[in-house]
Order: structure tokens, then sequence, then C-alpha cells
């Protein structure tokens, strides 16, 4: 159906009807039990598979009809298997294939269709109102970051300069002690 040369419009529709139309749950439903009768009908290849094999073990076999009918026994007990296994397989992906898509079409229907609220506490205009304090707060706390910001770079400003005064007079306190020394060293040996 998805595959068909139609235009999306139409294609749309008939997945919104599929995922929407009760026929289309019910057909959902059968297909559900038939997937537990698939089940069953898996549970049983398998167990008789599983029987068939430990007969081939078991007896040792001499006559050829015997043998020709054993392998058929096993050919068909794994035809039954592959069979309902490759069924089961297949019904899984029908399922979760139609729910995926219903699933699509629900999120793109709720995310195009517009709000029609005109009235309560649920209003358009009341969640404007409200979305406008909010990013009025919003403004104010990022005025707010943005001063602090400032006030921060300017504090490292200062406490740079701070520094630099600070290593400028120690060096010369260094520079004068050096020079105080040499003074009283040179008055000692005079």
């Amino acid at each position: 159906m998805l595959r068909l040369p139609m235009p999306m419009r139409w294609k749309r529709a008939m997945i919104t009807w599929s995922s929407q139309s009760v026929v289309a749950q019910r057909v959902l439903y059968g297909v559900r039990i038939s997937f537990g009768f698939v089940l069953l009908l898996f549970a049983d290849a398998v167990m008789r598979l599983r029987r068939v094999q430990d007969e081939k073990t078991k007896s040792r076999l001499i006559d050829d009809h015997a043998i020709c009918q054993q392998k058929v026994q096993q050919f068909y007990a794994q035809r039954n298997t592959y069979l309902t296994g490759i069924t089961m397989f297949l019904g899984l992906i029908l399922i979760s294939t139609h729910s995926l898509i219903g699933q699509i079409v629900t999120n793109s229907n709720a995310s195009t269709a517009p709000r029609l609220v005109t009235s309560g506490p649920g209003s358009s205009k009341a969640e404007v109102e409200k979305l406008k304090s909010k990013l009025a707060d919003a403004n104010k706390e990022i005025e707010d970051l943005k001063k602090k910001d400032r006030d921060m770079e300017t504090l490292k400003k200062q406490a740079d300069s701070s520094h630099r005064e600070y290593m400028r007079l120690a060096d010369e306190c260094d520079r004068l002690q050096k020079l105080v020394d040499s003074n009283s060293e040179s008055k000692k040996d005079a």
C-alpha cells in the first residue's frame, strides 16, 4: 500500500484510516491471535523435529524403504519448522510496522494540529502572558549575570594591577636592600 505510486496526501489518508479504523484494529487483533496459533505450531514443529532426530540416532535401519521414510519425516519436520518460524518473524514485522506507522501518523498529526483553546486557564492568552513573564524573568537574570561578569572582569583587572604593583615594589625593596647592604659593607671595610 505504501509502495504504490499515489500522491502523498492519499497515502497519509490511508495510513490514518488504517491506524484509527475499527476494522483495521480487528484485523490486527486477528493477526495477533493467528500469531499465537503459529507460535503453537512452531513449538510443535520443533518438538517433532527433535523427536525425528532422536529416532534417527536411536534406530539402526537397514531397509531402504524405512531409511527413505525417515528422511521424508525429517524433511517435513524441518520444512514445518522453517515455515512456522518465518511466518512468526513476518507476523512480528507486520505488527511492529503497523504500530510504528500509527505512532508516526499520530505524532505528525499532533505536531501539525493547531491549538484551538480560547478560554480557561490553559487558553492561549494565559499561556502567552505566562511565557512573557518567564521571558522577562530570564532576560533579567541574563542582565544580572552579565553585570556579575563585568564586575568579575573588573575585579580581575584590579587584582592583576595590584599584583604587578606588589611585584614592582618587592623588586624595588630588594634593590634598595642590596644597595643598603653594599653601603654597609663598604663602611665596614673603610
